[in-house]
């Protein structure tokens, strides 16, 4: 196994803890990682910028927050650009599959369904996950 992708993963995973703990991302790691992925594949593709396009949607409308949106940034321009279809419909699904899981989670325990700011850095670890196995 790659060391990259492990060590991608470990990151991701010590985010998530901190994320639970202080309900912030560290810009400094978030900035750094993003940095990174565009310098290994700026240009980029086309599905690399539509998930670009749609992560920033996301946060513009509240559904991300700023922290979680720039990580998802970052983890999306680490993916091998070759591999960039598969990695938004990845995303894609790790975003939606969490969400309707918190949701589902809520009206479990009868708590307030919408307007909840809550953590969310554990959901890239889905994404992380999967990147180990490229």
């Amino acid at each position: 196994m790659p060391i990259f992708p492990l060590s991608l993963f470990c990151l991701v995973l010590a985010l998530a803890l901190y994320d639970f703990r202080t309900r912030r991302l560290p810009n400094a790691v978030t900035l750094l990682l993003l940095a990174a992925g565009l310098a290994l594949h700026f240009p980029g593709s086309p599905a690399l910028w539509l998930g670009t396009g749609l992560l920033f949607s996301a946060w513009h409308t509240g559904a991300l927050g700023g922290g979680d949106a720039k990580l998802w940034l970052a983890l999306l321009w680490l993916t091998p650009p070759a591999q960039a279809g598969a990695a938004l419909a990845v995303m894609a699904l790790a975003l939606m599959g969490t969400a309707a899981l918190q949701l589902g989670w809520r009206v479990i325990r009868r708590r307030r369904i919408l307007g909840v700011r809550s953590p969310g850095a554990w959901r890239a670890l889905l994404f992380a996950l999967w990147l180990l196995f490229l």
